[in-house]
């Protein structure tokens, strides 16, 4: 009677072993991977070990290893602009090929694609202060490897909406008489 539960209890071990194995780096890729993503590591589980593999072969000297290197880079690029990046998230993406995306810009669907050096880039969200709708869209993508911009935004805006709006001065004008 003590063989026959063991056995149970063995092969119990086994099965759970075997999808924790499986499982386990789809979880992984589901955590650190961008919402848009998630859904395809669900479906596709055995994608998690391809991300697995890429992000043991991060290269060392790689510019953008942290979302917070990623977001001070959208900063320092959008500096003095309309375009305010709030947020980055990771993708994952095809080794080779180019990455389609589809955004909205204030109101106009948008198609772009860029091929990226790597299989980790960086998309990061934003908003645009001179487009009426202050909603988030994507405003860059940036190479995780070597940092480069690999889509700007501006590129697919008019001149009128890169301008930035005029502010009121907080100083009256003077007036032709000297006297305030």
């Amino acid at each position: 009677m003590i063989r026959f539960r063991s056995k149970k209890f063995l092969v119990a071990a086994l099965v759970l072993a075997a999808l924790v194995v499986f499982l386990l780096p789809a979880f992984v890729a589901f955590r650190y991977t961008a919402p848009s993503q998630r859904g395809d590591f669900i479906r596709h589980p055995w994608r998690g070990w391809n991300f697995a593999y890429a992000a043991l072969a991060v290269p060392g000297d790689a510019e953008l290893k942290t979302s917070g290197m990623a977001l001070r880079k959208a900063d320092w690029v959008f500096k003095g602009t309309t375009i305010d990046p709030r947020e980055v998230q990771l993708l994952f993406v095809p080794a080779g090929s180019p990455y389609r995306f589809t955004h909205r810009i204030d109101g106009h669907v948008v198609t772009s694609s860029v091929t990226p050096s790597y299989r980790f880039i960086w998309q990061v969200q934003g908003v645009i202060d001179t487009i009426s709708n202050r909603t988030d869209t994507i405003v860059a993508l940036l190479d995780y490897d070597t940092g480069r911009v690999l889509y700007d935004v501006r590129d697919d805006l008019p001149p009128s909406q890169l301008a930035p709006e005029p502010t009121s001065s907080p100083l009256p004008e003077p007036s032709p008489s000297g006297t305030p």
